[in-house]
């Protein structure tokens, strides 16, 4: 995928901005606060409708103002282009447009315009609990698979309607009947998951490698909360376990307790891995999400990097760059050019409170 024209009206600190990009290396270039990252959060909401900063959509609309708007125009690998209308509001629904035609399902638009954000608030993947690792599986199986993400929501709708039943003494009966929703979409969750992550751990173990010449090894293991291999065997689960949900008012098992772990040199990358080891760790987890964001979706994934290459050292700088796909877009920030870089070879915006000025 390319980006070629981004429009923005009353998003964060952009007042109003309309870029055009010939390059496939793009350089935002300002001090701090000045509205780069705001731009690179703009661009990720192409792909998913989402904030790679924050849930939700409080505080992208630009104080003062009621309605953000965002244009974006995209060409993809077989030169076809489309044009892309996002509208939110500070209250009430999101609108979304492809080339004048409304869309009513995120499952309909999903993985047709991907990105991967690279983010020094990825550390949170390593240092933060399950729930932050699961949301960022979730989005990325979603963006991959339609199958996936139908499965989810079912999974989510049904486990919400079981544990109001279980808080407000539901009958047996009102139990088994959200449970023959809940099971197989369950089921199918764990068994994607599963799928998934051999392919991950795989691109993740040459992309760790790659960044530290060699020398140490990272892995990847899905740590599923609930290893059942059919739906008769979750269903046997759930009925022994009912007395105790019913105690406990919730769901004690299943896809929404699941985790991932992180090691290096066969140990726990939280607990023993140095800072510096922790950015290549993250680095490498994202490059190995743009490999199967791309097999997946047979399109190639935009690349937003957010001020991440200056904080490397100069071995894991070195080799980040050469790892860098060469057919993808790169849109990167920073307050200076990344040490040793041509700038020739970048495309430049200046920025400045919330402006943005094309570098001659």
């Amino acid at each position: 995928m390319k980006l070629l024209s981004i429009n923005l009206e009353h998003f964060r600190n952009i007042e109003a901005a309309s870029l055009n990009f010939s390059s496939r290396r793009v350089f935002f270039i300002g001090s701090n606060g000045q509205g780069k990252t705001n731009l690179l959060e703009a661009i990720g909401l192409s792909s998913n409708l989402r904030s790679f900063r924050k849930a939700g959509t409080d505080g992208l609309v630009m104080g003062g103002k009621n309605e953000s708007r965002l244009f974006f125009k995209f060409e993809d690998e077989t030169l076809e282009t489309a044009e892309i209308l996002f509208g939110f509001r500070l209250k009430g629904p999101k609108s979304l447009e492809v080339d004048g035609e409304k869309i009513k399902r995120l499952a309909d638009y999903l993985g047709c315009f991907p990105s991967v954000c690279l983010s020094s608030r990825d550390f949170r993947l390593v240092r933060d609990g399950p729930a932050e690792r699961r949301k960022w599986l979730d989005m990325l199986l979603s963006a991959s698979s339609p199958e996936y993400f139908e499965a989810l929501q079912s999974f989510h709708r049904s486990l919400k309607d079981r544990n109001s039943l279980l808080k407000h003494n539901g009958s047996d009966k009102e139990l088994d009947a959200f449970e023959r929703i809940l099971i197989p979409a369950a089921n199918k969750v764990f068994q994607l998951r599963e799928v998934a992550f051999p392919k991950l751990s795989n691109s993740l173990r040459n992309y760790y490698s790659s960044l530290t010449g060699g020398r140490e090894v990272a892995t990847l293991f899905y740590r599923p909360d609930l290893v059942v291999r059919t739906e008769d065997e979750l269903s046997l689960k759930l009925l022994r376990d009912r007395l105790k949900d019913r105690q406990f008012g919730s769901t004690r098992s299943g896809p929404h307790r699941d985790d991932f772990e992180l090691n290096i040199e066969g140990r726990d990358a939280r607990t023993f891995a140095s800072e510096g080891q922790q950015k290549g760790l993250v680095l490498g987890l994202r490059l190995a999400e743009f490999d199967f964001l791309r097999e997946a979706t047979s399109r190639i994934p935009v690349v937003l990097a957010d001020d991440v290459i200056g904080e490397l050292d100069v071995e894991r700088k070195e080799n980040f760059k050469k790892l860098l796909p060469d057919e993808a877009q790169v849109f990167a920030t920073g307050t200076s050019f990344p040490e040793g870089d041509d700038r020739q070879t970048w495309e430049t915006f200046e920025v400045k409170d919330g402006t943005f000025f094309k570098a001659v």
